[in-house]
């Protein structure tokens, strides 16, 4: 037997584990990203910083949804529109309590500080409210002043306002249950089990799930129109006059914020510091991509959230060619990711409609679309003569440009509960 040696080139891409990771990042929820983030700035992050303060009790308000509202997915509940906001509900019981004029401006000073959702201010400076008062009453007071009034400001109705951290809200709000001191010390220990994961919900008793569904992680909530969502959504899209805008909902999440934690990192040296510098660089590709993909769509389907219509047919493909990305990068990046409307949070997918009809042949149609043309047909043909579902065929090429096959248009008749030809000729 004759040996012989063949050489045969072959093609093959390499996906290195660092890229590998990095395409992961653009399938994966907001809530998982923060997830991830949160374990990195653990890594190199110890000392006090507002920024990254802020960002942990933002991601632990995540980690309490998802553990409290399990099963909800993207539920959202707007708030009635009240005519007081927080702020002059926690002023009028301020002018009831007995201060003096140095507390009295301290109160005044926190309850301005306090947000629409009933957070403190992160930014606060006690400095800042020192000087005021020594300017105003040549007062000196201490931060033991301040914390004091804050205190009590913070048991004011509803409890858990002017909160700097939501463990310090929800613990003040049990403090304000009508339960005994053990009962108290239970409810606290069994938050903390089901953030570190020791318990699952189902797991804790009647009892003690009546009573966290009394707590709330937005304590103004009740006031003014700030708006809850169990879910916190990747993107708001909101209509200015004629125009939507698209932005993404990274307010704890922020470029400053991933500026700190890059600055961080590059200055410290060691193996690690490579897959974290590669996950921030995945991170701001993702956030970076997630927008004109949603814009893209926002745009494309302007007129379904203008109520004019219903949503145009727009595909993973269609979004591809439009941006210049593969395809598979659409898919993994519409994945997972919710978006805020004005009036609800939907997943971001619901906004994507599939064609029925094959790509670039006919005009294109939804199944929506094609529901309401048989409809139209139908309702207006000779009822002496009823079109079957090969006339439909023909009146949907010639009078509407649609291409469909017979098989298709007798599905969606059949949906609509339209009895064949031969039926509605004997009705």
């Amino acid at each position: 037997m004759k040996q012989s040696l063949r050489q045969k080139q072959k093609l093959s891409v390499k996906i290195t584990a660092s890229l590998g990771n990095q395409i992961k990042l653009l399938s994966l929820s907001g809530f998982e990203i923060s997830s991830k983030l949160n374990g990195l700035i653990d890594d190199y992050f110890d000392e006090d910083d507002k920024k990254i303060a802020h960002f942990k009790d933002e991601y632990l308000i995540d980690r309490y949804k998802n553990v409290l509202y399990q099963g909800n997915d993207y539920q959202n509940i707007l708030t009635e529109e009240l005519d007081s906001d927080i702020r002059q509900k926690l002023l009028q019981q301020l002018e009831l309590t007995p201060f003096d004029e140095a507390e009295n401006l301290i109160g005044e000073y926190l309850i301005d500080s306090v947000e629409s959702n009933g957070r403190l201010d992160p930014e606060i400076d006690y400095q800042d409210i020192k000087s005021i008062v020594f300017e105003d009453l040549q007062n000196k007071i201490s931060d033991k002043d301040i914390e004091k009034v804050l205190r009590i400001i913070q048991n004011f109705e509803p409890p858990g306002c002017a909160f700097r951290n939501i463990n310090e809200s929800l613990y003040i709000q049990i403090e304000n249950l009508e339960l005994s001191n053990e009962e108290k010390v239970t409810l606290k220990e069994a938050l903390r089990d089901l953030l570190t994961e020791k318990v699952e919900i189902h797991q804790l008793s009647n009892d003690i799930k009546n009573n966290l569904d009394k707590l709330t992680l937005n304590p103004a909530g009740s006031f003014g129109s700030t708006i809850q969502n169990y879910i916190r959504p990747d993107l708001v899209a909101l209509k200015d006059k004629n125009e939507w805008q698209v932005s993404l909902n990274d307010e704890f999440m922020s470029k400053k914020l991933l500026e700190r934690v890059k600055s961080k990192i590059n200055s410290v040296e060691n193996e690690e510091t490579i897959t974290s510098r590669s996950f921030l660089n995945g991170l701001e590709r993702r956030q970076q991509t997630l927008l004109v993909v949603s814009e893209f769509i926002v745009e494309a389907q302007k007129n379904f959230l203008n109520g004019e219509s219903g949503k145009r047919a727009i595909s993973n493909k269609e979004i591809a060619n439009k941006l210049e990305l593969s395809t598979s990068t659409v898919s993994r990046i519409v994945r997972n990711k919710y978006i805020q409307l004005p009036d609800k949070v939907v997943p971001l997918i619901a906004l994507l409609e599939r064609r029925i009809n094959k790509h670039k042949e006919g005009k294109d149609v939804t199944g929506g679309d094609l529901q309401i043309l048989l409809s139209q047909i139908i309702q207006n043909e000779d009822k002496s003569n009823p079109l079957s579902d090969e006339n439909l065929k023909f009146v949907l090429k010639d009078s509407f440009g649609v291409v469909l096959s017979r098989r298709t248009i007798a599905k969606y008749r059949l949906e609509l509960e339209i009895p064949s030809s031969r039926e509605r000729y004997l009705l």
